[in-house]
C-alpha cells in the first residue's frame, strides 16, 4: 500500500511538471481546385508582423517556387530583411507548393507544362492572393535549379506579371540548353521588357548559365534589364539566402536609411521627398520603417527641430497615411525618453482617436501612468494593450516585454 501511495505520488508530481506545447506558426497553408491544371493546389503564406497591427497596410508579395522546399528558411529571411535588418520594406510570402517531382519537372519544363503553369499563376493564384490579402503593386518571383528554367522563360514570355524575377543556380543545360534557344528566338522577334531578371550563379560547372549570359550580352548588352550576380564560392544550394537577400536589397536599395544621407538632408521635407521617391518607384505605398522613423524623430527632438516634425507629420499625412500611427508613436516613445509626458501623452491618445486597437499607444500610456505612480491605472492600460497585442498576432519577444513589465508593475 505505502509503494502504491508513492507511485501515486510521483504520478501526480509528473503529471504537474509537463510543460504544455505551443504551436509556433511561420504561416499557413491553403488549397484550392485549380481548372487549369485540373488539380488540387496548395500554397502557403508569411504575413509580416505589421500586417495584423495595421488593417490599411498593403504589402509587396514574393511569390516562391518549389514553395514546399523553402518556405520555412525564406520566411524567416524576408522577416529579419524588413524587421531586424531594415533594408527592405515588410512583404508577404507566397510559397508555392508541388506535387510531386515528376509535376515539378513537367511544370518547369518550357517543352512540357511551363506554359500551363505560368497561366495556373497569372490567372488563378496571383489573382486569388490579390483578393485574399492587401498587396502593393510590386510583384517578385523566384525559383531555384529547374525552377529557375521556369523563372526565365516566365521573364521571357510573360514579364508584365512580375516586376523582378530572380533565377537561382538554374538549370539551363536542360533539354539541351532549350532555354538559351528559345531567348535567342525571343530577341529575334525584338524581345524587350523593364521587368528586372537578376540570375545568381554558384561555382556548380555545366549548368548553362554563360551559354544564356553569352546571348543577353550580345543582344542586350547594356544590361538594363538584366543582372548576373556570381557567387564562385558557394555551391548549387549555399547560394539561396545570399542570392535573395542581394536581389532584395538591390531591389530596395536605399530602404536602411544610413546617417550620411540622412545628415545631407536639409530638413524633414527632404526625408519626405527620399522615401516617396523610393515607394513611387514601384507605384506603391509601403508602410515605413519604424526603425528610421524613431531614429529620425529622436534626432529632430534632441535638436529642437520642431518644424522638421511638423514637415514631416505633414508629408507623412499626405502621402504615407497608413504610416501616420507608426510616426506619431515613435514621436510620443521619444518624448516619453526625454520625460516630455505632456506631448507623449496628447500623442498616444491620438493614436487611439483614431485606431482604439492601438496596444503601443496603451503601453505608452501605461508607463506615463506608472511614471505619475497610478498604478492601477497603469495595470488597466497594459493589460488592455496585451489583449489586444496577442489579438493581432504581435511576435512572441513583444509579447514577453508586456508581460514582464505587467509583473514588474504589479509587484510594486
Amino acid at each position: 500500500m505505502k509503494y502504491q501511495h508513492y507511485l501515486r505520488i510521483l504520478f501526480v508530481f509528473m503529471i504537474s511538471s509537463v510543460s504544455h506545447a505551443q504551436q509556433i506558426s511561420i504561416g499557413e497553408r491553403y488549397c484550392f481546385q485549380s481548372e487549369i491544371l485540373k488539380e488540387q493546389r496548395a500554397y502557403q503564406v508569411y504575413l509580416p508582423p505589421s500586417y495584423d497591427e495595421n488593417n490599411k497596410a498593403k504589402f509587396p508579395v514574393i511569390y516562391l517556387l518549389d514553395g514546399d522546399y523553402n518556405f520555412h528558411y525564406d520566411s524567416g529571411l524576408i522577416e529579419f530583411l524588413s524587421n531586424s535588418a531594415f533594408t527592405i520594406p515588410e512583404a508577404i510570402l507566397i510559397g508555392i507548393s508541388d506535387n510531386g517531382g515528376t509535376k515539378q519537372l513537367q511544370n518547369s519544363d518550357p517543352k512540357q507544362n511551363a506554359d500551363t503553369f505560368i497561366k495556373f499563376i497569372q490567372t488563378e493564384l496571383k489573382p486569388l492572393i490579390n483578393k485574399s490579402y492587401r498587396t502593393s503593386d510590386l510583384d517578385i518571383l523566384i525559383g531555384h535549379s529547374k525552377f529557375g528554367i521556369l523563372t526565365t522563360h516566365y521573364w521571357m514570355t510573360n514579364p508584365n506579371d512580375f516586376d523582378v524575377f530572380l533565377a537561382i543556380d538554374p538549370s539551363y543545360w536542360f533539354n539541351d540548353y532549350e532555354i538559351v534557344k528559345r531567348l535567342e528566338d525571343e530577341f529575334k522577334n525584338e524581345f524587350t521588357t523593364n521587368s528586372q531578371l537578376y540570375i545568381a550563379q554558384a561555382n556548380t560547372e555545366g549548368m548553362g548559365i554563360d551559354e544564356l549570359v553569352a546571348v543577353l550580352e550580345k543582344e542586350s548588352s547594356e544590361q538594363t534589364n538584366w543582372h548576373l550576380n556570381a557567387y564562385p564560392e558557394d555551391n548549387h544550394g549555399s547560394l539561396h539566402l545570399t542570392a535573395i537577400t542581394d536581389v532584395l536589397n538591390d531591389v530596395f536599395k536605399g530602404w536602411y536609411l544610413d546617417s550620411e544621407t540622412f545628415y545631407s538632408f536639409k530638413n524633414g521635407s527632404d526625408v519626405i521627398a527620399y522615401y516617396k521617391q523610393l515607394n513611387d518607384k514601384y507605384n506603391s505605398e509601403f508602410l515605413l520603417p519604424w526603425y528610421s522613423l524613431g531614429n529620425i524623430t529622436n534626432y529632430y527632438i534632441r535638436k529642437n527641430k520642431q518644424d522638421d516634425l511638423v514637415q514631416m507629420e505633414s508629408g507623412i499625412k499626405s502621402h504615407f497615411p497608413v504610416s501616420l500611427e507608426q510616426f506619431r508613436i515613435q514621436l510620443a516613445n521619444n518624448y516619453l525618453s526625454f520625460k516630455n509626458l505632456k506631448e507623449a501623452e496628447k500623442l498616444y491618445k491620438h493614436c487611439l482617436i483614431a485606431n482604439s486597437d492601438s496596444y503601443k499607444a496603451l503601453e505608452g500610456l501605461s508607463k506615463i501612468a506608472s511614471m505619475k505612480e497610478d498604478k492601477k491605472t497603469a495595470i488597466a492600460y497594459l493589460e488592455q494593450s496585451i489583449a489586444i497585442a496577442k489579438d493581432k498576432k504581435v511576435r512572441q519577444y513583444y509579447l514577453n516585454e508586456l508581460n514582464a513589465n505587467l509583473k514588474q508593475l504589479k509587484q510594486k
